[in-house]
């Protein structure tokens, strides 16, 4: 009888993005190796306060040790607060923390530092040192994850890197003529500073920035505003054969989140043959990326990328030969190493 395998996820909803992709991807490896998998998910609400106590508490209040008289072998818990279900085989490979308690508090992207601040602080605390610690195994998706869970819950966890989404059907195309920005658009992904530094830029580059978020009229309008709407084509949701297509034939791609936690955009630009421009800042990117060997980490300084964007625009064959290391890096990073991590408790 094959083994079954409940993935736990919290997604707020009508909202997809990497994390989302990442446990699809996950089920369909687990299935396609022999395993009955499936993915259990709960809608996350973070506001009003009681809601984000509300979402703690359903995970704690499963019964996962069966379903339908049938024993679930292993449950792997993956965002915040899903890891807090129980079970006696309870493996987590954490996405992310509710990083608004964590790196991102007191900043402009966390929680306000008052008294109710710091009591929803101490409670999501005490909610992840008490149930990341029940897992009989404890994964993260990069260094960056697992140094913060070190960090500020004193817990050992080991980085495990996935593939991204379309592993296999990455391809290398022309050393094209735009820089390309993949992913939702949100603040944290910072389009708005690529854009800024397009002012700065040699007057050739063109950008195509692919994605759809709440962020998407505030860019058109600063792109407008700067006067440079000419040379950046919003590009809305892009099918995946025109994504791929996208990243095989773009100069370079532009990835400089805030702290990203991990990101498919490194590794799809990588499997591209692409080289990555990033920020100092940017977090799990920089596993990943060496400035001046596979692609320029700069300060989040629009005059500082712009510099970085024009060293590639000057050189076709130093943007080729930085592509290909970039793809040295990832090239071995498969399913068959994650899926046999995660269940070896079986």
């Amino acid at each position: 009888m094959k083994k079954k395998v409940a993935i736990l996820h919290a997604q707020v909803p009508f909202v997809t993005g990497g994390a989302e992709l990442m446990v699809h991807a996950l089920k369909n490896n687990l299935t396609e190796r022999g395993f009955e998998a499936e993915i259990i998910q709960l809608p996350f609400k973070w506001y009003p306060e009681n809601s984000l106590y509300d979402s703690m508490l359903a995970w704690r209040l499963l019964d996962l040790s069966e379903s339908n008289g049938q024993k679930i072998d292993l449950v792997i818990g993956t965002k915040f607060p899903s890891y807090g279900a129980i079970h006696d085989n309870k493996v987590i490979w954490m996405i992310q923390q509710y990083r608004q308690v964590y790196d991102l508090y007191d900043s402009k992207y966390g929680l306000i530092n008052d008294s109710n601040g710091e009591n929803i602080r101490k409670k999501v605390l005490h909610f992840d040192n008490v149930t990341v610690k029940e897992a009989k195994s404890i994964y993260t998706i990069s260094k960056n994850v697992s140094n913060r869970l070190k960090r500020y819950n004193g817990i050992e966890s080991e980085p495990l890197y996935q593939p991204p989404p379309m592993y296999g059907r990455y391809k290398s195309g022309n050393v094209g003529d735009y820089i390309c920005s993949v992913g939702r658009l949100d603040k944290l992904k910072r389009n708005d500073l690529l854009i800024k530094s397009l002012a700065y830029c040699d007057k050739n580059v063109k950008l195509k920035i692919a994605g759809k978020g709440p962020e998407m009229d505030n860019l058109i309008a600063l792109a407008k505003k700067l006067r440079v709407q000419d040379r950046v084509d919003f590009l809305g949701f892009v099918p995946d054969n025109d994504l791929l297509d996208l990243y095989a034939n773009s100069r370079a791609v532009y990835f400089a989140p805030v702290d990203e936690d991990y990101g498919y955009i490194t590794l799809e630009a990588f499997l591209s043959e692409k080289p990555v421009i990033t920020c100092k800042d940017s977090g799990g990117v920089l596993e990943f990326v060496e400035d001046g060997h596979n692609g320029f980490v700069t300060e989040p300084s629009e005059e500082l990328l712009a510099n970085a964007i024009d060293r590639i625009w000057a050189d076709k064959t130093k943007c080729s030969d930085m592509g290909r290391c970039g793809y040295e890096i990832v090239k071995d990073i498969n399913w068959d190493n994650v899926i046999k991590k995660l269940t070896c408790s079986l």
